[in-house]
């Protein structure tokens, strides 16, 4: 039988939040969630779920419900209390009984077990559902198919839309190509692409591909340009997978980084006779798309959907900051390795110096103060740093700053190139652990730290220790390796916050295909940001009388002409 989370409730809590996130994907922000308990730990998950986000809720409307202390619920009550018909979306029970208590106890009264994806475990019986959240899991199998077709069941806008394009045929026959971090909501969104009508290929550069998720797209018949986990397959470099699916000539492109776009306007522009459009999914991807709309370099049609409302304020604030920030807990604070070498760091008491405040950083300091860390903002923009003062972090001006010098964490959260100079790198302190929100390449200097004599140590898969030729004892830590921690270490943003930005990415390549774009940056439609927005709130929310707005017509969007004001004369009798 294995041991409890931990006998300190604060810890335990934060431990039963990390494990249901890493079993399911699933995002925290606007789920109704119920806790059941009154003691310590109890109060220590509806404290830190209330600052991710949660709606509390009661059991009959929620979707995860935390079983804090034994005795919270009679096994005996399970198919009454909690069970939905089968093909819904059941309720997941989440508890750290280390027996599986639940578990044994419906597999006694007749209900059939079967893995929905690692430690998830989904009973039936007589067309009643209901799911498990197994905490001390000893499955270890990785189903890859399985985990499609878990994030596809959580994905109803993406669905929804799919829908859509497949019955207007807007994109039969056509060829799309995906360059996406691949994992397993990119493969869903690949196989709905392809539902549509279309053909679909996905690239995907090697450090960003799961290659169990690979193969198993590829065998569901989707032309795959990114390692596929097969032994016999011979070595590709990134550059010629991303060189094959432009010479594969799609004719729209979801991109990432806007890498493909770039590559498409210099080394290989023959791919320009038939790409007709892009939507671009990243912050980091935009702003090059900006510099080369402004020197008249952009020869297609580009969405940014990262400015899309849709994607930005969920899947950079909500999506990233959870996803990062348990990444990077998981990784200081393993479970499974109590006894490992490296100090543990609880987050609890822990001080984090966030390195820019847009939404990412905004999400990770959010995510990181509600685990109970006190959080620092370095960011160059006064504006920002302002704003981080007033959501009541700290804010330093430089690296310079003598409290850098009780930093344990660092997050460069900026999506800029060296945010994490070799200046800082030397300036922290012994044992201070670094890593990347989103992220970039080299958005740590790593090749400057090598060309400086930096030697490094792998400790575990993910996590490296670093030290300086002028002080060797010095050690400092960086996790995955300097890229983006929650898909590098983790299984990337929650499923839902996906499903926003992919709907997103629907709409933008039915904006494309009804033409009319003229080559250059464009912003989402607003009307079809409105409809994501909408089918989301019907969907996952339970709001189900949601009304679009309409355009007033007016080029500022009033109600009223402008000629109406309050101080307009009385008129004349």
């Amino acid at each position: 039988m294995s041991a409890p989370l931990s006998d300190n409730p604060r810890i335990r809590a934060q431990r039963l939040i990390r494990l249901a996130a890493a079993r399911t994907n699933l995002l925290f922000a606007g789920t109704r969630i119920e806790v059941r308990g009154q003691g310590e730990t109890a109060r220590a998950l509806r404290s830190v779920l209330g600052g991710f986000g949660a709606r509390l809720a009661g059991s009959d409307r929620a979707r995860l419900v935390f079983l804090a202390e034994e005795g919270t619920v009679e096994p005996r009550a399970l198919a009454a209390e909690f069970n939905a018909a089968e093909g819904e979306v059941p309720t997941l029970l989440v508890s750290d009984d280390p027996g599986t208590r639940i578990s044994r106890a419906l597999t006694a009264r007749g209900w059939t077990g079967t893995e929905l994806r690692a430690g998830v475990v989904g009973f039936i019986r007589e067309g009643r559902a209901i799911a498990v959240i197994e905490t001390f899991s000893t499955s270890g199998a990785d189903n890859a198919d399985a985990r499609i077709d878990w994030a596809w069941s959580a994905m109803p806008a993406t669905q929804a839309l799919a829908e859509d394009l497949a019955t207007s045929g807007l994109l039969r026959g056509r060829r799309v190509g995906v360059s996406l971090v691949l994992e397993p909501k990119t493969a869903a969104l690949a196989l709905a692409l392809r539902d549509t009508g279309a053909e679909v290929a996905v690239f995907s550069a090697a450090s960003e591909t799961d290659p169990a998720v690979a193969a198993a797209l590829g065998a569901r018949g989707v032309r795959v340009f990114a390692p596929a986990g097969h032994a016999d397959t011979p070595p590709v470099t990134d550059a010629d997978n991303a060189a094959g699916i432009l010479e594969w000539s799609p004719d729209l492109l979801i991109d990432d980084g806007s890498h493909l776009v770039r590559l498409a306007h210099t080394e290989r522009r023959g791919a320009l006779g038939t790409l007709r459009g892009a939507a671009e999914e990243t912050t980091s991807g935009v702003r090059p798309l900006v510099e080369m709309a402004a020197e008249g370099e952009l020869r297609i049609p580009v969405i940014a959907v990262n400015d899309a409302r849709t994607k930005g304020l969920f899947d950079n604030l909500h999506g990233t900051g959870q996803s990062c920030v348990l990444a990077i807990a998981d990784l200081l604070d393993p479970v499974g390795n109590p006894g490992r070498t490296l100090p543990r760091r609880d987050v609890i008491g822990a001080t984090w110096l966030v390195i820019g405040f847009g939404p990412v950083g905004q999400g990770v300091a959010r995510h990181a103060a509600a685990l109970g860390a006190r959080v620092l903002v370095l960011d160059r923009d006064p504006v920002r740093a302002l704003a981080a003062a007033h959501d009541g972090y700290g804010v330093i001006a430089s690296i310079d700053d003598p409290e850098l010098d009780i930093v344990d964490v660092v997050v460069s959260a900026t999506g800029v190139w060296h945010t994490v100079g070799l200046d800082l790198l030397a300036r922290v302190r012994e044992d201070t652990v670094i890593a990347v929100a989103g992220g970039i390449d080299d958005e740590i200097a790593l090749d400057d730290a090598r060309a400086a004599g930096w030697t490094v140590r792998r400790v575990e898969p993910d996590l490296s220790a670093w030290s300086a030729p002028a002080s060797p004892a010095k050690i400092v830590y960086v996790l995955a390796d300097g890229g983006g921690v929650n898909y590098t270490a983790a299984e990337g943003n929650p499923i839902e916050v996906m499903d926003l930005s992919f709907a997103t990415q629907l709409v933008a390549l039915r904006q494309l295909c009804r033409g009319g774009l003229e080559p250059g940056l464009h912003p989402i439609d607003t009307a079809a940001e409105a409809e994501v927005a909408a089918l989301v709130l019907e969907q996952r929310m339970g709001r189900t009388a949601v009304t679009v707005p309409t355009d007033p017509g007016r080029a500022g969007g009033a109600a009223q002409h402008w000629s109406t004001h309050r101080y307009r004369a009385e008129p004349s009798a």
